[in-house]
């Protein structure tokens, strides 16, 4: 196997890491305003379609070859992104 196979499906695993690990902080936060009797805001269509292009960032190493310094970048790219998508919204929650 090629190291940027490795590169890609490290990228992907720690991708759905920390969407994993933002979705049980919201939820978690969600549930405490539930209880507190806070209104919730919903998630608008540009934290949704964010979260879309940044699953596909992770995947366009796999259905495009590259080298394996871009595909380093690109993953990166795709995992901060996530990361500050899903940090704003359980911001503004």
């Amino acid at each position: 196997m090629r190291a940027s196979f490795f590169v890609c499906i490290a990228g992907i695993i720690i991708y759905l890491c920390v969407l994993f690990f933002y979705c049980i902080k919201i939820s978690a936060k969600k549930n405490a305003m539930k209880k507190e009797g806070k209104e919730i805001s919903k998630a608008s269509a540009s934290f949704v379609s964010s979260l879309l292009l940044c699953a596909l960032v992770e995947l366009l190493p796999i259905l495009i070859p590259l080298k394996t310094y871009v595909i380093v970048i690109v993953c990166l790219c795709g995992i901060l992104g996530s990361y500050l998508v899903l940090k704003e919204r359980f911001e503004k929650l």
